[in-house]
């Protein structure tokens, strides 16, 4: 488990276990292949646009190392019986060096879906995104992704939605999504 003093935000679940919140590291690779070995097909499909099963620990390293300039990525750790597990996790990067545009990934493992923890990922990644300079972000999302498009709708009133076959390019204010935080 990491070191307390490294969480950013803790969330309740209603079961009243405690989702806590963390930027990533290299060092979280494994227990991050195990989440993308166990979670379904279509919620990698709707995270990757492939449902992948594996990524080599390497690869999966290096996309780890964060450049805090143009990115950020969190991951949210759930400990049982003395066990962390990466239950969820949410990534913005800038579209280009200063750009007040980030593009934005959600993923909740399948097993605490519905549970808030997007809600809460995207709120945490605006107010952190704000703090940064980002003034928008950009999803490109799965028409089959219907629980993200409806929890965009839900959070951001402002969003604009382009439906593009086989894409949904959304963009929404990080005003909207920050201007309220949770259960944070």
């Amino acid at each position: 488990m990491s070191n307390h003093s490294s969480w950013i935000s803790c969330y309740s679940l209603p079961t009243g276990e405690l989702v806590r919140f963390r930027h990533v590291s290299p060092d979280d690779a494994e227990r991050i292949a195990e989440a993308i070995r166990t979670a379904s097909p279509e919620t990698m499909l709707h995270r990757f646009f492939s449902p992948i099963r594996t990524v080599p620990l390497p690869a999966l390293r290096n996309l780890l190392r964060i450049d805090q300039l143009t990115d950020l990525c969190l991951l949210g750790e759930l400990e049982r019986a003395g066990d962390a597990r990466i239950i969820c996790g949410a990534r913005y990067v800038r579209k280009a060096a200063g750009s007040e545009m980030a593009e934005i990934a959600v993923t909740v493992h399948d097993d605490f879906q519905r549970r808030g923890l997007g809600s809460h990922l995207l709120r945490q990644l605006a107010s952190l995104a704000e703090s940064s300079g980002i003034t928008q972000f950009e999803g490109i999302i799965l028409p089959s992704n219907v629980g993200m498009l409806r929890l965009i709708e839900t959070l951001s009133p402002h969003r604009q939605r382009f439906d593009l076959g086989e894409i949904v390019r959304v963009i929404m204010p990080v005003e909207d999504l920050s201007s309220e935080t949770k259960n944070s």
